[in-house]
Parts: C-alpha cells; structure tokens; sequence
C-alpha cells in the first residue's frame, strides 16, 4: 500500500512538458511561397542593394563584362602537339711532351612544335536593351564599367614598337594582360541550357584569381514590382502583366550580381 501512495504522488507532481520533436511552422503566404519557391531572385529592394553595394565598394570597382562567354582554359594560342630532344657528349684528350690537356663537353638540345589554335566562334550578339539595363545600374550604384575589346586594343597598342614587324599577337594572353591591367573584377555572363534556363553569372577577381560569386537565374523581376494592367474583357476584368524586357533582365541581372558581390 506503500508503494502505490509514493506511485499516486509521483504521478500528482507537475512536470515540465516534453520538448516538441520539430518547431512549429506558420503556414506560407502567396508571397511567402512565391519567394520560396524562386530563389535565384533577389532578396532586397533595389535601393537597398545599389546603397549596400556603395558601401562595400567605396572605391569604384572597375568590372569587365564577357558577354556570352566565359574565360578560356587555355593560356596562349598556342599549343605543342609533341618535343623533340637531342643531347651529344663529347671527349678529347691530346699530349705535348710533357705537357697533357684534356677537354670534355656536353651538348643539349630541345626543339618543340607548335600550332597556333582555329579562330573561335564568332561572339554571340547581344542585345543592346540588356547591356544597358545592366550597364546602366552598375553605373548608378558607383560601379566603373570596362569595355574588355576596347581593353586589349589599348594594351596591344603600348605594345606595338611602330615598326610594324611584331608578330600577330596571341589572343589569350593579351586577353588575360589587359583585364589584370585595366579591371577589378570580371563578370562572365553565358545562357543556361535545357536544364538550367535563364542566365548563368560568375564574378571573378583578378587581384587574387577568387571566384566572388556564382549563380544562375532567370532574371524575372520579383511580382511586386511587374507593371500590369487591369483589361476589360467579356468575363469581367483581368489582370494581365506586361512582358519582362530585355532592359529590365539586365537591370535584375546587375542588382542580383551585386546583391551577392563581396569584397
């Protein structure tokens, strides 16, 4: 009888309540889950990312954008297909009474064949309206903007000697002198594929050769901000949004870069 009085007791005693196995989850909004299920879109405002982005970047950042391609693996036009190698020893000895000399000598050679790479493929054009919607907002945010062709005439230019008898210069290493020379930073901008559609981004440094940030994305403007219009029509009205352009593509595609840029 004992026993069950302690048992009675035991049970009468206030516990602390047992933890839950998962936090509580409030239920998503429209928005909420709109966000949630694109996440290559950006997180802030616009202008909280352009006044962000000046603060992280004080100094201007110099950016080169490689429009629809991406930096080569490759370091030079060139390329060896095979080497050749030739080494000869030699050994003499003569006597002049009692005087005697003794020579002896190597020889090496090295010979390599080289071929200079095909032209790549033509540049894909791209469309003035991006450019400029990407350009455009790099600009207002402090960014100095650096047109990379224009980059390696210059760099090929102090280069040139007047004399005309320079050889035709290699490409890829004139390529890589005037980006070290004349940016900070390389964005490299290329179109995704069946899988992955939309935009792929990848932002290089080239003080220390770290990739600063990659990402892909469709580069749509977050709902709140698509200009849409209210149109008449036989079953009432409806809402219709107007179709993304180009320039606003590239506006979201310089705030998403920036958004993610880190020094």
């Amino acid at each position: 009888m004992l026993a069950l009085a302690g048992i009675g007791a035991a049970l009468a005693q206030d516990h602390s309540a047992a933890p839950m196995m998962a936090p509580a989850r409030s239920p998503l909004t429209e928005q909420g889950w709109s966000d949630l299920s694109t996440r290559s879109g950006r997180i802030s405002d616009a202008d909280s990312i352009v006044d962000q982005f000046r603060e992280r970047f004080p100094d201007r950042p110099r950016i080169a954008v490689l429009w629809h391609q991406a930096l080569s693996d490759r370091v030079s036009d060139w390329y060896g297909y095979h080497r050749t190698t030739l080494a000869m020893s030699g050994k003499s000895s003569q006597s002049d009474g009692k005087k005697r000399t003794q020579q002896q000598g190597n020889v090496a050679a090295g010979v390599q064949s080289e071929t200079r790479g095909v032209p790549g493929e033509r540049q894909k054009e791209t469309s003035f309206a991006l450019r400029d919607g990407l350009i455009g907002t790099f600009q207002s945010a402090g960014a100095s903007m650096v047109d990379e062709g224009l980059a390696r005439r210059l760099s090929d230019n102090a280069l040139e000697d007047g004399t005309f008898s320079r050889l035709s210069p290699d490409q890829l290493r004139l390529q890589m002198r005037a980006l070290a020379e004349y940016a900070d930073y390389v964005l490299e901008l290329t179109a995704g594929d069946g899988s992955d559609p939309g935009y792929r981004v990848r932002v290089l440094s080239t003080e220390n050769a770290t990739v600063v940030t990659t990402f892909s994305t469709t580069a749509e403007p977050p709902e709140s901000e698509k200009e849409s219009h209210w149109v008449a029509t036989s079953s009432g009205y409806q809402k219709r949004d107007m179709p993304v352009s180009l320039s606003q593509i590239g506006r979201e595609l310089a705030l998403l870069t920036m958004e993610r840029m880190r020094p």
